[in-house]
């Protein structure tokens, strides 16, 4: 990678907005070369407001909109079914050409918890144990379908090349999935995986690790994202002004807030890029237009200090992240298989 890597949250307050509020969003960021956007889901309902859409089908409008920026959806293991879960993010990938990525959402949400109990599956029970099984088995699932399986020779009637498509038979502490995906493989392999650092069952199945507050991430052989909630303006009377009416928040373990004019937030990112294990921040744009303010008074500095390049040097989410396509596991074990026979 050159330069920080840098993905912004949008806020509920534009993912709940217009559609064309979205699309202006994300279309000014992948215009930055921002390489991702992250796209937050949450199944129950919010006091008092309503809920953006779910966040596949947003991200599925921007991967018909954009052609660069990456497109990250928040899913939760503890309410979703794997194989489903796989062929939509799989999908995505399809639709985007290699641009899709899932963060894993393992946190306790007792709201959510109440709209998914059926006869005898409490969500809050096992959540570690089905989340730890969850990401390898969509690995898994999307490595049912080897490269080239789908060999589509029209003049043959031959569109599958059947011993290519393998059968998972996955049984689990938790889970039991047959197999196969009905979606060939993903354009990038595996979608990029982010999970939080902290999580010790998840950490070493991501492919990204996203630390919280930048000064509590530690260094890690993969990709590491800080996360940073900015208050900018173009004073800095006027960015504490908005900090305040926001309930002024505070930095806490799993966020650090910034308020500042530009080249003050723009220095501490890059003090944290100097000092801590981080290779790039995600930016939890909290207010309307914030999107456009961090773009047009932020990234200017940290593209004058060589910071942030600007420019996307890659096709996939992958490759924003210096990230290379995983082989197939499926075929490997399969391989070690036969080898051991021989």
């Amino acid at each position: 990678m050159t330069g920080l890597v840098l993905a912004y949250e949008l806020s509920d307050a534009v993912l709940a907005g217009p559609a064309a509020g979205i699309v202006v969003a994300a279309e000014r960021a992948e215009a930055a070369g921002v390489h991702a956007l992250l796209l937050g889901d949450r199944p129950a309902a919010r006091p008092g407001r309503a809920a953006p859409p779910a966040a596949i089908v947003a991200a599925s409008m921007l991967a018909v909109r954009t052609r660069r920026i990456g497109l990250v959806v928040d899913a939760a293991p503890a309410y979703c079914e794997p194989y489903n879960l796989a062929r939509m993010i799989a999908s995505l990938d399809h639709i985007s050409g290699g641009r899709a990525g899932w963060r894993v959402v393992t946190g306790p949400d007792p709201e959510a918890d109440a709209n998914h109990r059926r006869e005898g599956v409490d969500p809050a029970v096992g959540r570690e144990v089905r989340a730890a099984e969850f990401v390898p088995l969509l690995r898994d699932l999307w490595d049912t379908w080897e490269d080239g399986a789908f060999v589509h020779e029209k003049d043959v009637g031959r569109f599958i090349d059947p011993d290519r498509v393998h059968v998972l038979d996955h049984a689990g502490p938790a889970l039991q999935v047959r197999g196969p995906l009905n979606v060939v493989r993903p354009p990038q392999g595996h979608p990029v995986v982010l999970a939080p650092a902290a999580e010790p069952l998840l950490a070493p199945e991501a492919d990204v690790l996203v630390a919280g507050n930048p000064d509590r991430a530690a260094a890690s052989d993969r990709p590491v994202l800080g996360t940073v909630t900015p208050f900018v303006a173009e004073t800095q009377e006027r960015a504490r002004e908005l900090h305040a009416r926001a309930g002024a928040p505070r930095s806490d373990g799993d966020c650090a807030v910034l308020v500042g004019d530009a080249a003050s937030v723009a220095g501490q990112l890059a003090a944290w890029a100097d000092r801590a294990p981080v290779d790039g921040f995600v930016l939890r744009l909290p207010l309307p237009g914030s999107v456009e303010v961090f773009t047009d008074l932020v990234l200017p500095e940290l593209r004058a200090s060589g910071r942030y390049s600007g420019e996307f040097r890659a096709g996939t989410l992958r490759g924003h992240l210096g990230l290379a396509r995983p082989a197939n596991r499926i075929v490997g074990r399969l391989t070690a298989a036969g080898a051991e026979r021989s």
